[in-house]
């Protein structure tokens, strides 16, 4: 069994990351769904969560959650407390195809759990 997260605060990244998972899943894993809400930061979270319900609730159990805070300190915590085996994140809320955002290069320095980052041009 495997247990992925997937940190998104988007529809976007979330289909992209479905995309990857799709052809990754065994019956047994586990798929998170986390996005965290920042304080007078647009993003489509609810959509992003519900996406993920759509795209992968035939392969295997979806949990999503939705938490309030810093997106970098959510993401390593909320690994740490449930054993994730992957955690996979979009590279940047904006930018172009060579950017990192702050989010993921903060997980980056924090985990020592593997991090798969969406390539920019599937998102």
């Amino acid at each position: 069994m495997t247990r992925y997260l997937v940190a998104t605060a988007s529809a976007a990244t979330t289909e992209a990351a479905c995309e990857y998972l799709e052809g990754k899943l065994e019956p047994d894993d586990e798929v998170y769904v986390l996005t965290v809400d920042v304080p007078d930061e647009d993003d489509d979270g609810e959509a992003a969560l519900d996406l993920a319900q759509v795209e992968l609730a035939a392969l295997v159990e979806i949990r999503t959650i939705r938490r309030d805070g810093d997106p970098a300190r959510e993401i390593v915590t909320f690994a740490g407390e449930n054993d994730v085996d992957q955690i996979i994140l979009g590279p940047a809320r904006t930018g172009g195809i060579s950017t990192i955002g702050s989010t993921t290069r903060a997980v980056l320095k924090r985990v020592d759990t593997p991090v798969f980052v969406l390539p920019a041009q599937s998102i």
